[in-house]
């Protein structure tokens, strides 16, 4: 799940807009809430969004209609070679995709294929694995947010819920230069927005991995979960946070 309201959006496109007119590409673009906000530092930039989903591309001219430079989406699978020349691109961004591959060190050395000498790569990524969401008591808790961190959802070829907080050894590794990586915490006291929805996208997750037999947690504890936190909510005792990690790099 990706807003178009999250903030995290206009901080990747702040880390990219000292490129101006420059040729973006936004990896797992989904409907193209990061290449919109990049759109509003840079209107004048080439705009490139590949994702796997051909419904979520479809969406995307639409975020982008009053976008004055060239626009386009390419639907590829971002576990083969990205259908892209080498050095073509000023910048890559991508947000919450990383963990979806495989082997993201593979996908990385792409990233720097086509990156251009001195180019900026921004990978950000949620560390599902530090959640904090107040109502229930703590160790069933503990078991519904490793459950969603852990869970590869019928979608996804992969996942790991902690990649947040390894995205700065990956980049190390890889053939970019990691310039810094920063902590980006999204925090509410209101059950409403993305906080709302992220939670019960937990719920959904988590309820959907039970009736496919590949949950950890069952139906009952999900909604007892649930139950709990609205319950707070109505006790004005809400809190959520979620931390993501933004790892910003250039090719060497």
């Amino acid at each position: 799940m990706s807003g178009s309201d999250e903030p995290i959006h206009m901080r990747l496109a702040d880390l990219v807009a000292p490129f101006g007119r420059c040729r973006a590409i936004d990896l797992g673009c989904g409907s193209g809430p990061t290449l919109r906000a990049v759109s509003r530092v840079s209107p004048d930039a080439v705009l490139l969004g590949i994702d796997r989903s051909e419904g979520a591309l479809r969406q995307v001219a639409a975020a982008l209609d009053d976008h004055r430079g060239p626009v386009a989406a390419i639907a590829a699978d971002l576990r083969d070679p990205l259908p892209i020349a080498d050095r073509w691109a000023d910048v890559i961004l991508s947000y919450n995709t990383l963990e979806c591959v495989p082997t993201p060190e593979t996908l990385l050395a792409e990233v720097a294929r086509v990156l251009r000498p001195g180019g900026r790569a921004v990978i950000a990524h949620v560390d599902f694995d530090s959640l904090v969401v107040a109502g229930a008591d703590s160790e069933l808790d503990r078991r519904i947010c490793h459950a969603f961190a852990d869970d590869v959802q019928s979608w996804m070829d992969h996942a790991d819920g902690r990649i947040g907080r390894k995205l700065g050894l990956l980049l190390a590794r890889s053939p970019l230069e990691v310039v810094r990586v920063e902590p980006f915490l999204v925090w509410s006291s209101e059950f409403t927005g993305h906080a709302r929805r992220r939670i019960e996208l937990i719920r959904d997750v988590l309820l959907s991995a039970a009736d496919h037999g590949r949950g950890v947690v069952g139906p009952d504890e999900i909604k007892e979960w649930y139950g709990a936190v609205v319950r707070v909510a109505g006790q004005h005792g809400f809190f959520f946070s979620e931390l993501t990690f933004i790892a910003v790099a250039e090719r060497r």
